[in-house]
């Protein structure tokens, strides 16, 4: 699996600022540079490190989302289970989040995709529980 579909999107990231979460913590960042065949901006992930990079948007990995999202709301813990199988009648494989947001299938989309989406929806109902 390649980095960038490990990582929340420019768009994904720049939705979650102006939710008002704080990224500033997020391992990963994209930074502007310049395809110098077209001429035209690319956008690359790198690993930020302390000098400053002229132009770049944080990047949250899987492992950011899952420690950014709260673990618990009004007593709900949040879970989050993974399974993949295969009983003789070909591969299939199903997740579920639990708690918070009450339970949220995410058969039809990556994990990635469903802690993104829990992450928007503990930012605009539970701001105040974001690390």
């Amino acid at each position: 699996m390649k980095i960038e579909e490990q990582v929340l999107s420019i768009e994904q990231m720049k939705h979650l600022q102006e939710l008002g979460v704080d990224t500033s913590d997020a391992s990963m960042c994209w930074v502007a540079g310049e395809d110098t065949s077209t001429d035209e901006e690319e956008w690359n992930l790198i690993i930020p490190n302390n000098f400053l990079m002229p132009y770049n948007i944080p990047a949250y990995t899987i492992g950011d989302l899952i420690e950014k999202l709260p673990k618990n709301i009004d007593g709900s813990c949040l879970l989050i289970e993974f399974c993949a199988s295969d009983l003789g009648y070909g591969d299939w494989d199903c997740g579920e989040l639990y708690g918070i947001n009450a339970q949220q299938k995410f058969n039809d989309k990556s994990l990635k995709e469903a802690l993104y989406d829990l992450l928007c929806w503990v930012a605009e109902n539970h701001k105040e529980l974001i690390k």
